[in-house]
C-alpha cells in the first residue's frame, strides 16, 4: 500500500483534492491521511468513498512536522506527500508514479510533474520519468519506505516556509539516491488557493536562512556572503 499524506486545514481544498483522486485514480490502492490543521468541518462525499483518515497536526503549521506525522502514521507503507491545494489531473496518474517508482529502485524520491511549481523542470514535458540534478518543490512527491528508512523523515527545524524539500533533496542525493520527476502524473497547482501560503507567510528567506545554517552553503553549494573556503 502506499499512504498519501494531505496535511490540510480548508475543507474545501481538501474535498476537491480528494475528489480529483476518486474520479481520476479510482482503484489505485491507497490509504488517505488527513493531517487537520484546523479543518473548519469533516468532509463529506468522496472523502469516504476512499481508505481515508483524519490524525490531528501539531500547531503552529510546520510543513515538515506535520508531514512527520503523517508518516509515522503510515506504518510501514510508502508514502505521496500532497498538497490540499494541488489536483490530480491526469488518468491513473497516482498508480502509474508508484509504478514507475517500484520499478526504479535508484530513485530515492519522485515527484509529480505540475502546472505551477517552483522548479520549472517540473513543469510537464511529456517524456516520462526523469532525472533531477538538484531538487524537487514537494507539492506531490512519492516517497518509498525503503528511503524513509535510509535518510530519515523531514528535518522540522525547518518551521517557517520553504527549504525543506531543498533539505530533504540533498540528504536523498548524499545517500547516493536520484531525484525524479514523472510527467505521467500531472498535478494543477494553480487552481486552488493554498491555505499556508499568501498574506502574512514570511517568504522564502527565512527557510533559506535555516538551510544555509545547516549546511554551510546555499542549495547550489555556493558558501554565505563573505566566507572563505
Amino acid at each position: 500500500m502506499t499512504s498519501v499524506i494531505i496535511p490540510s486545514r480548508k475543507s474545501e481544498n481538501l474535498c476537491s483534492c480528494i475528489a480529483a483522486i476518486v474520479r481520476l485514480d479510482p482503484t489505485a490502492m491507497l490509504n488517505v491521511i488527513v493531517v487537520d490543521d484546523g479543518l473548519s468541518e469533516r468532509p463529506d462525499g468522496d472523502f469516504n468513498a476512499i481508505r481515508a483518515r483524519t490524525i490531528p497536526g501539531a500547531k503552529p503549521f510546520v510543513f515538515a512536522r506535520n508531514c512527520n506525522l503523517g508518516i509515522r502514521a503510515a506504518g510501514d507503507d510508502d508514502v505521496i506527500l500532497l498538497n490540499d491545494d494541488a489536483l490530480l489531473t491526469t488518468p491513473n496518474g497516482f498508480t502509474r508514479l508508484i509504478e514507475a517508482g517500484q520499478a526504479h529502485s535508484e530513485y530515492g524520491l519522485i515527484a509529480a510533474a505540475s502546472n505551477n511549481v517552483g522548479n520549472v523542470n517540473q513543469r510537464p514535458r511529456g517524456v516520462g520519468l526523469r532525472d533531477e540534478p538538484r531538487m524537487v518543490c514537494f507539492t506531490c512527491v512519492w516517497i518509498p519506505r525503503r528511503t524513509l528508512k535510509a535518510v530519515g523523515l523531514l528535518d522540522e527545524i525547518f518551521t517557517t516556509y520553504g527549504f525543506e524539500d531543498d533539505d530533504y533533496c540533498l540528504r536523498v542525493r548524499k545517500a547516493g539516491l536520484k531525484l525524479g520527476i514523472f510527467d505521467g502524473c500531472v498535478m494543477d497547482h494553480g487552481t486552488l488557493k493554498s491555505t499556508f501560503r499568501g498574506a502574512g507567510h514570511p517568504g522564502l528567506a527565512a527557510g533559506c536562512k535555516i538551510f544555509m545554517a545547516k549546511w554551510g552553503h546555499d542549495t547550489l553549494g555556493r558558501p554565505p556572503i563573505g566566507a572563505t573556503r
